[in-house]
């Protein structure tokens, strides 16, 4: 190199310095040939993150050739399966509970009340039955006590007519045996002593009557107080929640002893107040039957003594 620059003229000197520069080229490229290759390239962009790929499925490694299996022998009939054995026993069907009936609901609701209101009853119809045997016009004045007096008296056997009185206990009997008594004392005597007699058997005859009356009034009172026992009750459970929700069944319970006691209460009043008024106009009916055929015999018998005493 410094030979050519050493070399004389000037045409010498021009391919002196075009040939430096040849050689500067070739060594610069040369430099650049030898740079690494990512020293070169430009640096890439950044890329947007790829999500990664998913990993290969691992292959299972075949599996060995299965071995015949004997079947697994039938179960005996009736005896369950393993299958059905090991399953869980399915819920049983629960079936709704059975209505209660009207007449056992209206006696646990009734209660003790309702139990002594069902005694009050049961003795309420026996006095109606056993009433309507005694106060019979047909018992008060029997026919055939009428029968024997008229013949006793018709054949002035008065001593029989008596006696036919004397072993009745009926109405009549009494009236009429009261009357001979005091015919001896004249007319008005023994009418007096009849109307007294008369008196005393509707006093008894009313006696009898008055514990219809006294259920007619009974009745309403004890089923109010059924009425206030089961407000008692129902208000007490409303009361005693405590914050909570009351249970209906339980106020439903307690309105219905107050119902159903209320309506025993009147229903055994109700037909009390009416036999009541019945069998006193009953009383009525005898007395005055009674009254008037006493009445007539004894009339019938003092016509029949006079002729024997004129005799």
């Amino acid at each position: 190199m410094g030979r050519l620059l050493c070399l004389p003229g000037d045409r010498d000197h021009g391919r002196a310095v075009w040939l430096s520069l040849v050689l500067l080229a070739a060594i610069a490229s040369t430099q650049l040939d030898r740079r690494p290759a990512h020293a070169q390239a430009p640096a890439p962009a950044p890329a947007a993150a790829q999500p990664a790929p998913a990993p290969a499925p691992v292959q299972a490694p075949a599996a060995a050739p299965a071995q015949p299996v004997a079947a697994p022998a039938p179960a005996a009939e009736g005896e369950p399966s393993k299958e059905q054995a090991g399953a869980p026993a399915a819920p049983a069907e629960t079936t709704p509970p059975k209505p209660e009936s009207m007449l056992m609901w209206a006696i646990r609701a009734s209660g003790v009340i309702g139990l002594f209101l069902l005694c009050l009853s049961v003795y309420f119809t026996a006095l109606v039955i056993r009433l309507f045997m005694e106060f019979r016009v047909g018992e008060a004045v029997p026919p055939q006590l009428v029968d024997r007096l008229e013949t006793a008296i018709k054949d002035k056997k008065f001593q029989e007519a008596y006696d036919a009185c004397k072993e009745s206990d009926s109405f009549l009997a009494r009236l009429v045996r009261t009357g001979i008594a005091g015919i001896p004392n004249g007319r008005a005597e023994a009418r007096e002593s009849m109307q007294a007699m008369s008196d005393e058997i509707v006093s008894a005859m009313e006696m009898k009557i008055s514990y219809l009356a006294i259920i007619g009034t009974l009745g309403p009172m004890i089923g109010l107080v059924g009425t206030i026992w089961g407000m008692i009750l129902s208000f007490q459970e409303i009361a005693t929640a405590a914050g909570a929700q009351p249970r209906p069944e339980k106020v439903a319970e307690g309105i219905s002893t107050a119902l159903f006691i209320t309506l025993e209460g009147i229903s055994l009043a109700v037909p009390a107040i009416f036999f009541f008024a019945f069998f006193r106009n009953r009383i009525a009916q005898i007395t005055l039957e009674a009254n008037k055929v006493a009445d007539r015999t004894i009339n019938a018998l003092m016509a029949a003594a006079k002729p024997s005493k004129a005799a």
